[in-house]
């Protein structure tokens, strides 16, 4: 047991040590990257179940009808980063099972009979003993308890919205009440014998026997047996299943979870399924808190671990996950474009992937395009043109303020896109130009445009583009070509690359 508690704590530790060092990782990693995060890291998750669970009816050879379980429970988790999380949280279980018992005993020493369908007591001495016959008898039961998880938490997006999520770990699980209800289907047949006459009482005549149809009978039994008190567990628990966006603070979870106790949940005191109460009266105990399986491992039944019950529930929930994160106050474009402009002033000149979410901050003008109607162009032309077109204006180029560095920002891949349109069309050429803003003096802004526009064209050469297939073209602000192609006045704009596209 000891090793079982130390395995499930070390694989908690694992999962929690791995979740710090990969926040550790992106936090650490390259400054140089700009990106404004929707990331929250604390979540609320409410869980509906339902599972099938093992019982002791089988185990004792009950005819057993259903056996399952029904959960709800709370998490509060918190994210170290994207995907990594930690969560602890309170549920409450509860079990059902029904099964039909068909069981013959003996109460000795009984001088008592029950009310349940049965006559009035006999009052005189010596005592007899009770000898029952139960067939059919239906007997329901059921357990409440308050379950306590602490789980490692995995959350994965494939899209940005819908993922899988899964979690991984242990919890306490907290019987707080248990009984066994009887619905007065099957019946009991009940006689008597006196040791001291060596004579049998029975509710009908036969040999050697004395009629007493007013003790002993045949009916049916109903009410609840005792409460009973279980013993907690300590179980391990996992879930496992896929979260859908509804919005951008609730997704919708559906999956599968499994838990397994390691402790066994039955008392420690057991009593006998069928035995006389306070009162002397007969009773049916229940199969929870008596000593069924212990009289099938006499019987040679079952095994001696199979009279515990280490409670396993394997099912299907579903949910919802809730971020708490407040809603950022939205920034007007002006104000991203500030913030960013004043966070790259502060960088050194090198490659940087600027990521702005929902949407570029950023515009480059789209590139021209040929007319549909030139005769000069074939069909599979117009096509190349257009798919060129396409991935060229989805390509964001620019550069910070007097450097000559390209900076990318491509999220689907769409440069290799314009490389490999290129190397399959080599009739067509691509004009790179580069620009520069009014600031610093005419000859070092057409320096540095001119520099723009060599590097993004070694950038497509360097991946396989023909070079006689790019050219280059740069202007400063004095340049007619530059108020033309830049409608906008600011600034930001004309740190940025165009293209045109030709046929050769």
């Amino acid at each position: 047991m000891k090793k079982n508690l130390l395995l499930i704590s070390l694989i908690f530790a694992i999962c929690t040590a791995f979740g710090q060092e990969v926040q550790t990782e992106n936090n650490s990693g390259n400054t140089e990257n700009y990106e404004t995060s929707t990331f929250c890291p604390h979540r609320v998750n409410v869980h509906l179940g339902e599972a099938w669970t093992n019982n002791i009816y089988r185990r004792a050879g009950l005819n057993q009808y259903f056996s399952h379980s029904d959960m709800l429970d709370v998490e509060y988790a918190y994210f170290f980063n994207e995907h990594w999380g930690i969560s602890i949280g309170t549920g409450i279980t509860h079990l059902g099972a029904m099964a039909a018992i068909s069981k013959s005993g003996v109460i000795p020493d009984y001088d008592v009979l029950n009310d349940n369908g049965f006559d009035a007591p006999v009052t005189y001495n010596p005592n007899y003993d009770l000898y029952y016959d139960a067939h059919g008898l239906k007997e329901k039961q059921a357990i409440w308890a308050v379950e306590v998880p602490l789980k490692a938490n995995f959350d994965w997006r494939f899209d940005g919205r819908n993922g899988i999520y899964a979690a991984l770990g242990v919890q306490g699980y907290f019987p707080i009440k248990a009984n066994n209800k009887y619905t007065g289907e099957g019946t009991i047949t009940t006689s008597g014998y006196e040791a001291l006459f060596n004579q049998w009482y029975m509710r009908h005549y036969e040999d050697g026997q004395i009629k007493m149809a007013n003790h002993f009978d045949e009916g049916s039994y109903t009410g609840r047996g005792k409460n009973v008190k279980m013993r907690p567990s300590v179980d391990i628990v996992a879930d496992f299943g896929g979260i859908f966006a509804i919005s951008k603070k609730v997704d919708f979870y559906v999956g599968t979870y499994f838990k397994y106790g390691f402790l066994d949940i039955l008392p420690k005191q057991k009593t006998t399924l069928i035995g006389a109460n306070d009162q002397g009266n007969m009773e049916f105990q229940g199969t929870l808190g008596s000593n069924i399986l212990d009289e099938a491992y006499a019987q040679g039944n079952i095994k001696k671990n199979q009279t515990k019950w280490n409670l396993m529930q394997i099912g299907a929930k579903v949910g919802f996950h809730f971020k708490t994160c407040s809603t950022p106050e939205e920034k007007s474009k002006k104000q991203l474009e500030k913030e960013i402009l004043d966070e790259l002033k502060k960088k050194s000149n090198e490659p940087i992937i600027i990521k702005q979410d929902p949407q570029y901050i950023y515009i480059v003008p789209v590139c021209d395009q040929l007319e549909e109607d030139d005769e000069y162009l074939t069909p599979a032309d117009k096509k190349a043109i257009a798919d060129l077109s396409d991935a060229l204006s989805k390509t964001k180029i620019l550069f910070d303020l007097d450097k000559d560095i390209p900076k990318i920002t491509d999220y689907n891949d769409n440069i290799n896109r314009t490389v490999s349109i290129l190397k399959a069309n080599p009739q067509l050429k691509l004009i790179v130009e580069g620009y520069t803003c009014d600031l610093g003096s005419e000859q070092h802004n057409r320096d540095l445009a001119n520099r723009r526009a060599n590097n993004v064209r070694n950038l497509f050469i360097q991946k396989g583009v023909a070079p006689d297939q790019i050219e280059t073209a740069s202007y400063t602000v004095n340049d007619p070509q530059n108020r033309q192609n830049i409608t906008d006045p600011s600034r930001e704009e004309h740190r940025a690359a165009i293209f045109r596209i030709v046929k050769r």
